[in-house]
């Protein structure tokens, strides 16, 4: 028996820079968008759905709760079933929401609904006009999902970040991930399983009885091997991003992580930008794919902090834009005028603390909440270890943006 896992918040926030000023498209090279859907996407089926101006913010458990199902109660007939093989899928749809008509996801990252400032859980200084744009729950049920009303700013902005693009790179085999599901007993309930994602830098060629080549374009069968980032490998064949605290309930699958980081690539530069939540969620349901499993139209949430995305951002490459060429958005000169526009409106965004711990008392915002969906399909194994290219230091001219740079501190 078998037993069966923000470039974008990035891209968020040089889409609002540019929507403040058209010199900042310009200089990154840009063209402007039509507003449309993602990749044909539609609203998640998850139980944190909600309309993206419904109401009533009437409390109640829909308030409180996360938004997944319970961890089940463990029967005689699941203690009894057998662990099989673990379950191998690929993501083939990486989705932040274009489709501003469609309801957000995500989750309830603070078991709180937050229709002002007042019913905030963090503290904050901005203007109720500017905290409806982000930091309001997006719905009924409390989701979070500052990211959400940013990417609307995506209109002001090109293709190059869209989520229809990022998709395309990740179906050209410049990103992607794994996700390994272990200790499942193969039936719709099972309280313990365990969870790991693999960022992949690409997809190897494997040409029968050929050596492995890097390059290859994913077929998205179960025959395609990922290039697994060897930064997140632990020990042999594990990853430094794994769930011990997860489980099957009427079929889908729930996994919570203390981090998890998603990169993904940046146009013309070899660096990803590192997508690093912090108290990560993934809930999807487990569907049969051929012989195995996969998991279909799954949410993905979590805190992502304003340092760790600016410390992305300023090591942002641009290779030859508008007559610029083989400079780093930290430098100092025109590009710290965009760095300045993005930040002003990454400060602006925030929504949450960074650890649930701190939620609901008072103290500074200092993180963004984030929700994605994504699909998989099976594959027949995780794929090797890869190395990165070999990079030159980058953000060490005097003048330029400081390592460690942050949003002041977001209190009243």
């Amino acid at each position: 028996m078998i037993r069966a896992r923000t470039a974008s918040l990035f891209v968020l926030m040089l889409a609002v820079a540019a929507a403040g000023s058209a010199a900042c498209a310009a200089v990154l090279g840009f063209e402007p968008l039509v507003e449309g859907t993602s990749d044909g996407a539609t609203p998640s089926e998850t139980s944190t759905d909600g309309g993206v101006d419904a109401e009533p913010f009437d409390g109640g458990p829909a308030c409180t709760d996360l938004g997944v199902p319970a961890r089940p109660a463990v029967t005689a007939a699941d203690a009894a079933a057998d662990a099989g093989d673990p379950v191998h899928m690929a993501v083939k749809l990486f989705d932040f929401g274009i489709d501003k008509t469609a309801a957000a996801v995500g989750f309830n990252l603070d078991h709180a609904c937050s229709p002002d400032i007042a019913s905030s859980t963090c503290a904050t200084n901005i203007d109720e006009e500017t905290f409806a744009k982000y930091g309001r729950d997006r719905g009924d049920k409390g989701i979070d999902n500052s990211g959400f009303g940013l990417l609307a700013y995506l209109t002001y902005l090109g293709d190059a970040f869209a989520p229809v693009e990022i998709n395309k790179r990740l179906a050209a085999g410049e990103f992607g991930y794994v996700l390994r599901l272990g200790n499942w007993n193969g039936l719709p309930e099972d309280d313990d399983v365990i969870v790991e994602i693999f960022p992949a830098i690409g997809a190897w060629n494997h040409p029968d009885g050929g050596a492995r080549t890097p390059g290859a374009k994913p077929t998205f069968t179960r025959d395609d091997e990922w290039m697994r980032d060897r930064r997140f490998q632990n020990v042999v064949d594990a990853s430094r991003i794994k769930s011990a605290n997860a489980w099957v309930t009427g079929g889908r699958l729930v996994a919570s992580f203390q981090t998890a980081t998603l990169p993904i690539t940046v146009p013309d530069d070899k660096k990803p930008l590192d997508i690093a939540l912090q108290e990560a969620f993934i809930s999807g349901m487990l569907v049969p794919d051929g012989t195995s499993w996969r998991l279909d139209s799954a949410i993905v949430g979590g805190r992502w902090r304003t340092a760790d995305m600016l410390g992305q951002v300023r090591t942002i490459y641009i290779k030859d834009t508008a007559g610029l060429k083989n400079v780093v958005l930290c430098d100092p000169g025109l590009l710290f005028d965009v760095y300045t526009a993005v930040k002003k409106e990454v400060c602006d965004g925030r929504d949450l603390r960074s650890t649930s711990r701190d939620d609901a008392k008072n103290l500074p915002c200092d993180s963004f909440s984030t929700g994605l969906r994504i699909d998989t399909y099976a594959v027949s194994a995780a794929g090797p270890f890869a190395d990165l290219p070999v990079l030159a230091t980058r953000c060490t001219k005097d003048g330029g943006i400081p390592e460690g740079d942050d949003c002041a501190p977001a209190s009243p």
